[in-house]
């Protein structure tokens, strides 16, 4: 049970991931697209001040066109890798993080004047935080840090970049708040990891008592009060049948075979019932008593299903126990309109009763 809760879990948490992911995505879309708007209106600032340095189709060549390509191409490869099924979540993950740390070097490249422009290599680091794995937060940190000072003193693409020591000094500074942002990355992961520890251990616990509380222990099928709730959704549905059933003299068996065996021939059936409920449910709501209830279906699709299941249940029986015939019994009834599921029920009751009155191994559809 353990095992199917954490599964659960984890399907949960890469949903979470998943959406994170995209909502990521989007955020490198915006930052693309709003670093081209703002050198296009930043162009029309400057030109009216008269302060572009070089020709009107360098500027734009330099500032407008190659970032918004560079930027666009990173922006559209990212969504396509991480549209693309066989890659794995992780790896749609890291290149999402990379995509933006990208998106940022690009920015500093571009406008290397202005140190203060570094201080974007913060950004991928705390968006990565929230994938919640310290690994690939620190790869993005570390590459940021590494793209920073390649930035900072590679060829300049902007000739109003001018290092001094006071261009070294701020450099430095951003270097010291991104490996700051790292540490307080790192703290948060840890703290993230202890929370989700005991999220996992609450969400265990609620399971396992939900699973006591609608599952029955013995079978394997729904219980009686689940059987109460599915009656109240059922007021909702008209297109059902339901299937009352019981095994024939089963009093008879536990006499016989002795209880422990009499339970093992229940938990049987409740498997059995659990493999042939196709679109529908199965309940227990008495000793050897189940309901099942079986959704888009008709009189005649039900009544072909358990003899198929009156079949099966005595050949395994029969296999298990050889010394004695087990057979089932079951009534039918299809919902009509204007019945409450009570009323369905209690036809589907009358149905047992007449199989029953036939003898062992019938059906009855009421």
């Amino acid at each position: 049970m353990e095992e199917k809760v954490l599964v659960e879990i984890q399907k949960q948490e890469r949903q979470l991931s998943t959406y994170w992911r995209n909502l990521h995505w989007r955020v490198c879309a915006v930052l693309a697209a709003g670093t081209a708007i703002a050198e296009i209106l930043l162009f029309f600032v400057l030109d009216a001040a008269s302060l572009i340095s070089c020709t009107v189709p360098t500027y734009l060549l330099r500032y407008v066109v190659v970032p918004t390509v560079i930027n666009g191409a990173l922006v559209l490869g990212c969504r396509k890798f991480i549209e693309n099924p066989k890659w794995k979540e992780n790896q749609k993950d890291r290149m999402v993080a990379i995509t933006m740390t990208l998106l940022c070097f690009v920015i500093t490249v571009i406008h290397g004047a202005f140190t203060s422009v570094y201080m974007m290599f913060v950004l991928p680091t705390l968006l990565t935080t929230l994938y919640e794995r310290k690994r690939l937060t620190v790869t993005i940190a570390v590459l940021g840090m590494v793209l920073c000072v390649f930035s900072a003193f590679m060829p300049s693409w902007d000739p109003d970049k001018i290092i001094t020591a006071y261009y070294f000094s701020d450099i430095l500074i951003c270097l010291l708040v991104q490996a700051g942002t790292l540490a307080a990355c790192w703290e948060l992961l840890e703290f993230q990891h202890r929370r989700q520890q005991i999220s996992r251990r609450h969400d265990m616990e609620r399971f396992s008592l939900q699973q006591k509380v609608s599952h029955d222990a013995l079978t394997g099928v729904g219980s009686r009060s689940a059987l109460n709730r599915c009656f109240e959704d059922l007021e909702m549905q008209r297109n059902y049948v339901l299937v009352l059933l019981d095994i024939d003299d089963f009093k008879q068996i536990n006499d016989q075979l002795g209880h422990l065996n009499g339970d093992q021939v229940l938990s049987e059936l409740g498997s059995l019932l659990n493999e042939a409920c196709g679109k529908g449910t199965a309940y227990r709501f008495g000793g050897d008593e189940f309901c099942l209830v079986l959704s888009d279906t008709d009189n005649e699709e039900a009544e072909n299903q358990m003899r198929k299941l009156q079949e099966h249940f005595h050949q395994r029986m029969k296999t298990r126990f050889p010394q004695l015939s087990m057979t089932i019994s079951l009534g039918i009834h299809q919902h009509q309109g204007g019945e409450s599921a009570l009323q369905s029920f209690r036809h589907a009751d009358e149905a047992l009763y007449c199989a029953k009155a036939c003898g062992k191994n019938h059906i009855a559809v009421n």
